[in-house]
């Protein structure tokens, strides 16, 4: 789905610049190529400092704490990205002397010692639902969110305020539409659902076109 996206996106500058220059282009894309450049800023931190990038789960290399944590039920997003948010997070978390700590003063000194600040914050987390914790963490403005499973995204409160979801012409399948609105409308007409082998032919020419 990236390739295809990058391949609209080549094929649509190609076209702009042919209305420059008269002259047609040439759009290559590949699946390689799409992967690489979703892992650019860790390529180019390694580059930088020759240091292989750890494995970290729901969190991320250079911001702490950004990432899952389990409440007393379920699991929370929390992204407190910078030093102030940090400050606020162990004050709604009951343990606001963390943020004076410190190894954990600044984003540097949270990342260096990022195991041992992130057992006391997950220690916290598990006294409370997730529930109570979104409230207070929204309250005061600090990013989070539920991590949702697919039965909760389709019946979500925004997901159908966006009209997100869309039935094929021939009423067999409900899919995911175009993330993509014109005029406040979401394109409709997705066609249909297609007979099983019903384009093996097409397949068969691909192949004779090739030999």
């Amino acid at each position: 789905m990236g390739t295809g996206l990058w391949a609209a996106i080549g094929v649509l500058a190609a076209l702009f610049r042919r209305q420059v220059s008269g002259v047609g282009e040439v759009v290559d894309v590949s699946l390689y190529e799409t992967a690489i450049s979703w892992g650019g800023m860790q390529i180019a931190d390694y580059l930088a400092s020759g240091v292989l990038p750890g494995r970290w789960g729901s969190g991320t290399a250079a911001i702490v704490p950004h990432q899952a944590f389990e409440c007393a039920d379920t699991t929370i997003m929390v992204a407190a990205g910078n030093d102030g948010l940090f400050r606020k997070l162990c004050a709604v978390l009951g343990i606001a002397g963390l943020a004076d700590d410190p190894r954990f003063a600044t984003n540097g000194g949270r990342v260096s010692n990022r195991d041992a600040l992130i057992e006391q914050l997950q220690r916290a987390f598990h006294t409370n639902p997730a529930s109570y914790w979104l409230d207070v963490l929204d309250a005061a403005s600090i990013p989070s969110g539920p991590i949702q499973t697919i039965d909760q995204v389709v019946v979500h409160e925004q997901t159908v305020a966006l009209d997100l979801l869309k039935r094929t012409s021939d009423d067999a399948a409900t899919i995911v539409g175009l993330p993509i609105s014109f005029g406040g409308v979401r394109p409709g007409n997705i066609g249909r659902t297609p007979g099983l082998g019903e384009h093996n032919h097409l397949l068969g020419k691909t192949n004779q076109d090739k030999l």
